[in-house]
């Protein structure tokens, strides 16, 4: 009795011992000004501000279900798809090219960043105000469920307004980019979840007070102007006229890399949304969105916390090879493991969520939710894997597999919608998105042996010239 008490003890003293050395050991991590302390210490940053915003955004959705027509959540839908689409052209990979640039946080890089951004974002803004008259007409006018609410000019007016977040997206400050850059995600949280609170907040109470879809087109705008705003109140800049033709060169090249990327992303991201805008109703299309940002909160989650810390991560460690592969590698089943619980489960039980959350006209899409579920999984990867090649300093060979993943989708997805109902159109995204994902693999383990090879012959070369030396 005497023995087999000391053995568990003995146990006992070893699983404390063992807790003690990992409490330790993240201590260490999380003080310590390694990669591993700065991604653990952001993550935890961005984790809290986005819980936050998670729990109020998600309160804000189940109100405005409750508060306005499914046929007006579509309307919004297809007015925030659109306006997506041209706010995206102005996206160059600023953003990404002061990460990933060694010369990224210098004054003239950033005025040059600036410049370059505000400029496009001008000119798209304009572009898009005279073309706001042909995209309401090719997607409302045969749609009688929004025609006999919202007049045509009204219609107008409404994307011309939600436009402007064009402006305010490319002419935040520069300097708040250099903030992930340097893993400072505290002012990155305070920038982008207050900006979202607020935006939410405006929209909540206009559609309490008027309950009209001009709520959530004046919140978006509203959210996007504290965005702006706040960026420079806490990442101060003040661009000049000047030009600096290195750091414009550099740009400019980052800018070849990723050329028609953006836009192409974009177009496959909300390929189902423009598609089932155009074939369904207007009020199934709400529906389809509503199901679309449930089934697309643990990939919101993901892009939250984790997707702004895997490019400097990435960028820092592109000239070890061996170190990068294994982190990328622990990244993809790191993520598999931890969302792939989520999804069966939200399948198993899609119907008793949807109408729990939204109500029991939403049970509907229930396999449209649940396909959409397993389409949120992939796309988790295929972050990963576009970070990998952005941090590398290769975006254009990530260009290969989204011209993949946007030739399948293109293809598949109005057959299967009428196959398999509204359902078909993630089913096809997950075709397509499998198939590139294959493809941008083959791409990044070619990366890895290319640089592998370098690296040896690098040391190669160094060792015949100490022997010469010698």
């Amino acid at each position: 009795m005497l023995r087999l008490d000391q053995l568990r003890y003995r146990r006992n003293e070893k699983l404390i011992r063992r807790l003690k050395n990992t409490i330790s050991a993240t201590k260490q991590s999380l003080l310590g000004t390694s990669l591993k302390g700065h991604f653990l210490r952001s993550s935890l940053v961005m984790s809290f501000g986005v819980v936050i915003s998670k729990v109020f955004g998600f309160g804000s959705k189940v109100v405005l279900a409750r508060l306005l027509l499914p046929q007006e959540i579509g309307l919004v839908v297809m007015i925030m798809a659109v306006t997506g689409l041209f706010d995206v052209l102005a996206e160059v990979g600023v953003k990404q090219s002061v990460i990933q640039n060694p010369r990224g946080d210098a004054w003239v890089y950033l005025n040059t960043a600036w410049w370059f951004q505000a400029i496009r974002s001008v000119g798209l803004l304009g572009l898009a105000y005279v073309l706001t008259p042909w995209v309401c007409s090719f997607y409302f006018k045969d749609k009688p469920e929004v025609i006999e609410i919202h007049t045509m000019g009204e219609l107008i007016m409404m994307s011309r307004v939600a436009f402007l977040t064009i402006f305010f997206n490319g002419v935040v400050s520069p300097r708040a980019h250099v903030l992930e850059k340097h893993f400072n995600f505290g002012k990155v949280v305070i920038i982008s979840q207050a900006s979202f609170m607020v935006g939410a907040i405006v929209t909540i109470v206009l559609a309490v007070i008027y309950r009209s879809v001009w709520a959530m087109v004046v919140g978006l705008v509203i959210a996007a102007m504290a965005k702006c705003f706040l960026s420079y109140v806490l990442c101060p800049f003040l661009p000049r006229l000047t030009y600096d033709s290195e750091s414009f060169e550099e740009i400019l090249g980052f800018a070849r890399g990723i050329f028609g990327l953006p836009i192409l992303t974009y177009a496959i991201y909300n390929m189902d949304i423009f598609v089932i805008g155009k074939v369904f109703p207007a009020s199934t299309l709400g529906m389809y969105g509503m199901a679309l940002i449930l089934a697309k909160t643990p990939m919101d989650l993901f892009g939250r916390v984790f997707a702004p810390l895997l490019l400097p991560t990435f960028a820092r460690l592109q000239e070890n090879t061996q170190r990068l592969r294994k982190a990328v590698l622990k990244t993809i089943w790191t993520t598999i493991g931890a969302s792939l619980p989520i999804c069966i489960a939200a399948i198993f039980f899609r119907k008793q969520i949807l109408a729990l959350v939204f109500g029991a006209e939403y049970v509907a899409v229930g396999t449209a939710f649940g396909v959409l579920c397993i389409y949120a999984v992939c796309l988790m990867i295929s972050v990963i894997m576009a970070s990998v090649l952005f941090g590398i300093g290769r975006p254009g060979k990530h260009r290969l597999g989204m011209i993949i993943w946007g030739l399948i989708s293109a293809t598949l997805i109005y057959p299967f919608i009428k196959l398999f109902g509204i359902a078909g159109a993630p089913a096809a995204l997950i075709v397509a998105v499998v198939c590139s994902l294959v493809v941008e693999w083959r791409i990044i383990n070619g990366c890895f042996s290319i640089a592998q090879s370098e690296h040896e012959g690098k040391n190669e070369f160094r060792e015949v010239c100490a022997k010469k030396a010698e």
